[in-house]
């Protein structure tokens, strides 16, 4: 296994560490902590999204813009980004994957290049999780062509649009690669295809491999065995109806921790959530899958994120199988108001981003503390100077 590939470092420990959560089950007598797990090497990530709409101009992946966007993440205490390329489909039951998004593909790469260098210039490290974004507006996850030929083209394309990316995250000596996000429709059911694809891009990409599996797709996975991690988008129901609060999204939190856990054990691979986000609005931790634009009008409250937040990361961070997590999501122009309503994921600028900036800082002092009072004074910068 290579230097950058993440390998088992043994760290041989008799019992649960101190101040994990009483009631939870004794995995084994000792247990293997692997190293993305163990303090400074969790990952601290911020997905970090492009924009490519050229009607605004140079804001997107290696712009200007760019550059201040990651040096506020830096400034929160963020140690990884993840950067995000796109392709499309027409539709669900489409084979044909193009590898442009709104900008050439070719350009796209550059931006990256650049980007990474910006990254590594800030002391941050870099993910790179490519996603397919189908145009008619179907879920990616519902992907369904049209019988064993149809998804023998389909993964025949795939391949060739994932390790584009793959041999682009080789070259910018990227930390970490996703071979996928979401495919629920084939991820049990097409592991003859995974397998396959798994090992080509093993032949291009010398790092770790990890798949963003979706929520609910977690279990069905049929390749974990083959990847270094166990990628997760963790956007779980964290309320279970509308007025639930703090105390509720705690609890269905440690529920969450519990279902993590005893993946863990089956594979003894460490647990990364490629993304983790809530909108800023109210009950927004009953769906919080939903894009905004899908939700109608929205009520906007900041607070309200800011709880769900500390729900879930206060309790994954007790965990010694936690690898870290990547937020949903900041952009690449942090100026920008195009990409998202005011009451979107991103928590920049919000109540959200003092508890991120606590957990990112110091993970293990800040969440004695109420969320929304005294955790303020770990934000890493004045709210209104922005």
């Amino acid at each position: 296994m290579t230097g950058r590939c993440l390998a088992a470092l043994a760290c041989l420990v008799s019992m649960i560490p101190q101040g994990a959560r009483a009631d939870r089950e004794r995995l084994e007598d000792i247990v293997d902590i692997p190293v993305f797990t163990r303090g400074d090497d969790r990952v601290a990530g911020i997905t970090l999204a492009p924009i490519e709409d050229g009607r605004l101009g140079e804001v997107g992946y290696g712009s200007a813009p760019c550059a201040r966007a990651l040096d506020e993440i830096a400034d929160l205490g963020a140690s990884w980004i993840s950067l995000t390329p796109f392709g499309r489909m027409d539709d669900v039951t489409s084979v044909d994957i193009q590898h442009d998004f709104e900008i050439p593909v070719s350009d796209n790469e550059q931006m990256m290049r650049d980007t990474a260098r910006l990254a590594r210039d800030r002391g941050l490290r870099v993910a790179l999780i490519p996603h397919i974004y189908v145009m008619s507006g179907g879920w990616r996850g519902r992907i369904e062509p049209d019988g064993p030929m149809g998804w023998r083209r389909w993964f025949d394309e795939y391949e060739r649009f994932v390790l584009r990316f793959a041999k682009l995250a080789e070259e910018i000596g990227a930390d970490l690669f996703s071979i996928g996000v979401e495919f629920k429709s084939s991820s049990n059911f097409r592991e003859r295809d995974w397998r396959r694809i798994i090992s080509k891009v093993r032949e291009s990409f010398t790092g770790p491999l990890t798949y963003s599996a979706n929520w609910d797709e977690v279990d069905e996975v049929a390749f974990w065995d083959a990847l270094d991690l166990l990628g997760v988008n963790g956007f779980w129901p964290l309320a279970q109806k509308p007025g639930d609060g703090l105390d509720e999204m705690s609890a269905r939190s440690k529920a969450v921790a519990s279902e993590l856990e005893r993946l863990y054990a089956r594979y003894g691979k460490p647990v990364l959530l490629t993304e983790f986000g809530v909108k800023s609005a109210t009950d927004a931790a009953v769906a919080p899958w939903e894009w905004p634009e899908h939700c109608g009008e929205l009520s906007y409250d900041e607070e309200y994120q800011a709880r769900a937040y500390h729900a879930l990361l206060s309790t994954l961070s007790q965990e010694p199988w936690f690898a870290g997590l990547f937020v949903w999501k900041y952009f690449s122009d942090p100026y920008d108001e195009t990409q998202e309503a005011p009451a979107g994921f991103s928590p920049r600028g919000k109540s959200a981003e003092s508890v991120l900036s606590c957990w990112l800082s110091a993970p293990s002092d800040c969440f004695s503390l109420d969320p929304l009072g005294p955790l303020q004074v770990y934000s890493s910068r004045s709210l209104s100077a922005r």
